[in-house]
């Protein structure tokens, strides 16, 4: 008897708890409605989900990881049609500070093989982040304040992704996964410039072009597409990073329906670059297909790319071939040396000079941040850099900006060597190789454009370069699995 009653005991009171929880959870639902708005009841509501959503990211950092990477691609177009209830920067500082939590508490059960992140590229941004932090001497520092937002894009944002990627990306169908989903939000970027260019900008882009940015985009030479990025020039850079990453993994992705869909997405990625009518993003597949030709080691094929990338050059260079249309017009301005847009930033470039002249730390990280009317600088404050490079020499110096071209190339050439000589897998070489090829041509490209320090570039570059000094393990990692099949 005494068995029968626990086992029905067993039964009914999980129901009974359950039951009795529910009806709390109507009650209290039906009493905040009817005392604060129906707003307040659906915040109620919705409590159990997010804090069930909350629990399994925090048990799985690799889904806030996918979460950081959606985000940080949509951020600035979201920005355009809603107002967050705090800056974009310390909305993505949070969700970036979940991840860290995330991973603590994962480390209490789990063994988290945290040397992964020791290795080169960590040491040389590391080295980058010191320079920063002794830049806080420099006497034409403004304040603390004006030297914390700017480091964060320029050191922090860097270090945290490299250590990021390198403990949550530990499998080599983690990359796979990243790319599919880069694939995807590719297709919707290059979808979006599309709609605009054929049917027009909504209400909310409308707003954001009157109130400033129809300057830069409604040009002499035609309209400048945006999708939903800051602006063109980001826009057109990061499609022309989609088109060398995904062209050169098409060539070596072994599944034969995920080569043609990464051709597929080479070509969107290619077409949102032509539309955004950005010069500057001609640099990436200059730059990246020329470094994929070093790294390729078939000669055949490294004749045959050079020939193309040649050709496009003088094509563009040195005839007047489809001058009629305003898109391949807008490309070919952006290879000649008389551009009236080209002589602006040069003569701005001029005055700068100097201004720096007796300057070798720069003006301060974080210059231009809040200019005071009445500082002597405050003439040479509004000057655009239009170029990120132009900002890290403006606010490091050329003291920073040698270190900083010093340090990015040598993160570039060990990553070549570690394609060239460490890694045995061809599939795994060819999609490392189309990620640094990426990122060599997001670098060239920064020299005309401040696509470093943005949304959804910044996190993206520094994405991609962790994972190509990640190449060892994964390489070890399908060895392992083909020596078990």
């Amino acid at each position: 008897m005494l068995t029968f009653i626990k086992n029905i005991t067993k039964l009914i009171l999980p129901k009974i708890f359950v039951y009795a929880g529910l009806l709390i959870f109507i009650v209290i639902f039906y009493k905040a409605t009817m005392q604060r708005g129906c707003n307040f009841g659906y915040i109620i509501v919705s409590m159990p989900f997010v804090a069930v959503g909350l629990y399994l990211l925090l048990k799985n950092p690799l889904w806030s990881f996918i979460i950081l990477f959606i985000c940080n691609y949509f951020i600035m177009g979201i920005t355009r049609y809603i107002t967050l209830p705090v800056p974009i920067s310390v909305f993505m500082d949070s969700v970036i500070s979940f991840i860290f939590l995330a991973l603590i508490l994962k480390t209490i059960h789990t063994r988290i093989e945290w040397k992964r992140v020791l290795n080169p590229l960590t040491l040389i941004i590391f080295i980058w982040l010191i320079f920063c932090i002794i830049e806080l001497l420099n006497p034409k520092l403004i304040s603390f304040a004006d030297w914390f937002t700017k480091v964060r894009s320029i050191a922090f944002y860097p270090i945290i992704l490299i250590v990021l990627v390198s403990v949550l990306l530990n499998k080599y169908k983690h990359i796979k996964l990243i790319l599919l989903m880069w694939s995807v939000l590719t297709l919707l970027a290059a979808l979006k410039g599309y709609w605009q260019k054929n049917h027009g900008f909504d209400s909310a882009e409308l707003i954001w072009l009157y109130n400033g940015g129809a300057k830069t985009h409604f040009i002499s030479t035609g309209i400048r597409y945006f999708s939903f990025f800051s602006d063109a020039g980001n826009y057109g850079s990061n499609m022309g990073f989609s088109l060398v990453v995904f062209s050169i993994a098409a060539f070596y992705i072994k599944n034969k329906w995920l080569k043609i869909y990464f051709l597929i997405v080479a070509l969107a990625g290619g077409y949102g670059m032509v539309i955004s009518g950005t010069r500057g993003a001609l640099a990436v597949p200059f730059a990246g297909y020329a470094i994929f030709i070093l790294l390729s080691k078939k000669w055949e094929f490294a004749f045959y790319s050079l020939f193309i990338l040649v050709s496009a050059i003088c094509f563009l260079n040195f005839t007047t071939i489809g001058n009629n249309n305003q898109t391949i017009k807008r490309m070919r301005s952006g290879l000649d040396t008389n551009d009236a847009s080209l002589n602006v930033r040069l003569e701005n470039q001029k005055k700068l000079k100097e201004y720096l002249k007796d300057l070798p730390f720069g003006a301060g990280i974080g210059f231009g941040n809040t200019p005071d009317i009445n500082s002597p600088d405050y003439e040479f404050s509004g000057i655009p850099s239009d170029s990120w490079l132009v900002r890290v020499w403006i606010q490091t110096g050329v003291v920073g900006l040698s270190l900083y071209i010093i340090l990015l190339s040598a993160g570039i050439i060990s990553g070549g060597y570690i394609i060239l000589f460490k890694i045995k897998d061809k599939e795994l070489g060819g999609v490392l190789a189309a990620l640094l090829a990426g990122v060599v041509g997001m670098t060239a490209s920064a020299s005309g454009n401040e696509i470093l320090g943005q949304y959804p570039t910044c996190y993206l570059y520094f994405i991609c370069f962790a994972i190509v000094f990640m190449g060892k393990y994964y390489d070890k990692e399908l060895e392992e699995h083909e020596q078990l099949t």
